[in-house]
């Protein structure tokens, strides 16, 4: 960690039930906005391999006070009770951080950093408060395309294990339409099984995309920027760096959105260059934003190499 770098540990919330790490630089500065760091899925707030720490010390050492907290439940977090839904209790708890913030920090303007549900939660968020100003998302929740599609497919077909399970009929397709255990109308019920799998792909691209275009329209119309990250452990999904226009299509937010592709990078950004990788993106964008005197300055990055090395700090 630099020295010039300082951590200390918060409470907040009912009963200071939720914990958290404040990572701040020596005086940063109070012109810019405070960034939260939410949970990826069940991981503490250390991030999955330590992602957390190293992005909220590389922030801080631009200057942006940093949060990273567990949301109730999670690691050093208290659960609460309550009917709420996974969704409704994280954005309850991110706003929890905010008035926090507010309180101690004099906060009023903030950025939403998070890796997958993480960043589901990140974008919920920004939705319904106004008080976000920006979100840096990798690996969100987004839905197929037609092109995204057809890639998926002709890269498994290329694998030779796919081709030759196909030929002798011995591929799991063939097994969910035709049971040999099965009656004959079990049968008929296990190929409307075997065809479930895409029929709930076209259905939740349709449900899905109207929600993602509804929460991208409201984004746009507050003027939040977004900076997103797809890596290669989503490809399955998301596999070609403008997928998310063709998701969205007729949408002008290309000046609010600076869009990276990192096709060679795992999930959770484990290996070591990628993951400088990412800490140098994010921290130009955060610079580049800042400098020209609004959060987000409208850009792409095509692939990895756009953007140079930062080394992460040492572990702590």
């Amino acid at each position: 960690m630099s020295p010039g770098i300082r951590e200390r540990v918060t409470r907040f919330g009912p009963q200071q039930s939720l914990v958290g790490i404040l990572t701040t630089s020596k005086a940063p500065p109070s012109e810019l906005p405070f960034v939260v760091i939410v949970n990826a899925g069940i991981v503490h707030r250390v991030g999955p391999n330590r992602l957390y720490v190293d992005m909220a010390r590389s922030i801080a050492a631009l200057g942006y006070p940093v949060l990273r907290f567990d949301l109730a439940g999670l690691g050093d977090s208290e659960s609460v009770g309550g009917g709420a839904s996974l969704l409704e209790s994280a954005i309850h708890d991110v706003q929890l951080a905010m008035d926090h913030l507010s309180e101690e920090r004099k906060a009023s303007r903030f950025l939403i950093f998070g890796l997958c549900s993480g960043a589901n939660y990140a974008i919920a968020t920004a939705f319904v408060d106004p008080r976000v100003i920006g979100v840096m998302l990798v690996d969100p929740t987004v839905s197929r395309t037609t092109r995204s599609l057809v890639v998926h497919v002709v890269r498994r077909l290329k694998h030779m294990s796919t081709l030759r399970e196909l030929v002798l009929l011995r591929h799991p397709i063939f097994h969910r339409a035709f049971g040999r255990r099965a009656s004959a109308a079990r049968s008929v019920a296990k190929a409307a099984e075997g065809q479930s799998g895409q029929r709930a792909i076209e259905f939740a691209s349709q449900a899905g995309a109207a929600a993602e275009r509804e929460a991208i329209e409201e984004l746009i119309a507050r003027g939040v920027q977004m900076m997103l990250v797809f890596t290669g452990g989503v490809n399955h999904i998301y596999n070609y760096h403008d997928q998310l226009f063709d998701l969205l299509p007729g949408l002008d937010f290309r000046q609010q959105l600076r869009l990276q592709y990192m096709p060679d990078t795992d999930h959770t950004v484990s290996d070591q260059p990628s993951r400088q990788r990412l800490l140098t993106s994010v921290g130009a964008w955060l610079q580049s934003t800042t400098s020209a005197g609004t959060l987000g300055a409208g850009s792409r990055l095509d692939t990895v190499s756009d953007v140079g090395t930062v080394h992460a700090s040492g572990t702590a």
